[in-house]
């Protein structure tokens, strides 16, 4: 199933604040929608939950899942946890690190989507969108931080 802005999984629960690459969520959304298509779901639960989707066919702007609910969908993805900090690697390589900081707060202090054919990285200190850089900015009452596309 992909998941869009008006098709959300059902377990999710957005955090009450996202703090990613130094840029912070309030009071939900997402970090990135690619026209319609979230590639990157973060919800809250006992650890970080997230729903992850890899663009498959860059002219029809198909996706694939490949992690839902913090369970990989693929054999070369795998999700780790270690003490409250879930880690998605891809054929050895880290495209994601999320940190629970409380049950309504989370922290992404490194994201590189560009395996997943989504053109975003960061860490703790900024995060770049194609050739934008973000850092220490807050947005309240949005739906996603990023759009790309149309």
């Amino acid at each position: 199933m992909i998941f869009t802005q008006t098709n959300l999984p059902e377990s999710y629960h957005s955090y009450q604040t996202l703090k990613v690459c130094s840029n912070t969520l309030i009071g939900g959304g997402h970090i990135v929608a690619v026209g319609d298509v979230l590639p990157l779901i973060i919800g809250k639960g006992d650890k970080p939950q997230i729903w992850l989707q890899a663009l498959n066919n860059s002219k029809t702007k198909e996706f694939i899942s490949v992690v839902e609910n913090s369970v990989s969908k693929n054999p070369s993805v795998k999700v780790i946890e270690v003490n409250g900090t879930v880690n998605v690697i891809i054929q050895a390589t880290k495209v994601l690190s999320v940190k629970q900081i409380s049950k309504n707060s989370a922290v992404v202090d490194f994201i590189d989507l560009r395996l997943l054919g989504v053109n975003i990285q960061g860490n703790a200190s900024s995060m770049t969108v194609g050739g934008s850089t973000f850092s220490g900015n807050s947005m309240k009452g949005s739906s996603v931080l990023i759009g790309i596309g149309d």
